[in-house]
């Protein structure tokens, strides 16, 4: 028997599908207003605020033709889902290796934080 899933993997499978899919409003409605993204070595966040985050998907979205991330592990723990992604057709082709870390308030992502390695 498969566990039910959690309100804060389904908010992240939600956006998962909408980035697969390149649907950015269903992507950003995923999102609180006051979302900030970091990457994992940094103090200060590289996105700030859902605008912001049109802004830089808008252009991901639109240059990726074949963007295409898949979950190699995920982990539920507490209100944070922490997956381990293959990303592939960012920028005509770049692959990469993410481990991401999704904070989820009042059934929506507040916070990421990113680990990158590229292959």
């Amino acid at each position: 028997m498969t566990p039910e899933k959690t309100p804060e993997e389904l908010i992240v499978q939600k956006q998962l599908d909408a980035y697969n899919a390149r649907d950015l409003n269903l992507f950003l409605s995923c999102y609180t207003s006051e979302i900030e993204i970091f990457n994992f070595e940094d103090k200060t966040s590289v996105i700030s605020g859902i605008e912001n985050l049109r802004e830089i998907y808008t252009e991901i979205f639109d240059n990726s033709p074949n963007l295409n991330a898949t979950i190699k592990t995920r982990i539920i723990f507490d209100n944070k889902v922490i997956d381990e992604e293959e990303v592939t057709g960012k920028n005509g082709g770049e692959y990469l290796k993410v481990i991401a870390i999704y904070e989820v308030e009042s059934h929506l992502i507040s916070k990421v934080t990113f680990i990158r390695k590229k292959s």
